[in-house]
């Protein structure tokens, strides 16, 4: 099966995993598991780490890629379609960042894994 990470999902899967509930611990320990991460949320560690508001062991630029090597994840880019999708969604969810992760989980047909109960409410199926 093909998962969409929200942010917060990955990094305590690289840096925190105790966190992780156990249904998403074996999600995301299964080999036959396609793990994703949006651009959005590589922005989003970058933006947080820079403001100060989430330590990391390294910077984002080496950080992000070698964690999602490690952790087999594969990246998502923000197309045009995308943005545009994310910006126009209904005003539920006013985090932009969410937002793009809300339509690119609709566009893909993939669940997200998250903590975050306002992705259903899209329509999105989430896993926690």
């Amino acid at each position: 099966m093909r998962y969409l990470l929200d942010t917060h999902t990955f990094l305590w899967m690289a840096a925190e995993p105790a966190k992780l509930s156990a249904k998403i611990t074996g999600i995301v320990q299964a080999s036959d598991n396609q793990l994703m991460l949006s651009a959005a949320s590589g922005w989003e560690i970058a933006l947080l780490w820079h403001l100060k508001r989430v330590e990391l062991p390294d910077q984002p630029q080496r950080f992000i890629p070698e964690a999602m090597q490690k952790l087999s994840v594969i990246p998502l880019p923000i197309g045009f379609d995308i943005a545009i999708s994310a910006a126009t969604l209904p005003l539920v969810h006013r985090d932009p960042f969410d937002r793009i992760i809300i339509a690119e989980a609709l566009k893909e047909n993939v669940a997200v894994l998250t903590k975050d109960r306002t992705f259903a409410d899209y329509g999105t199926h989430i896993l926690w």
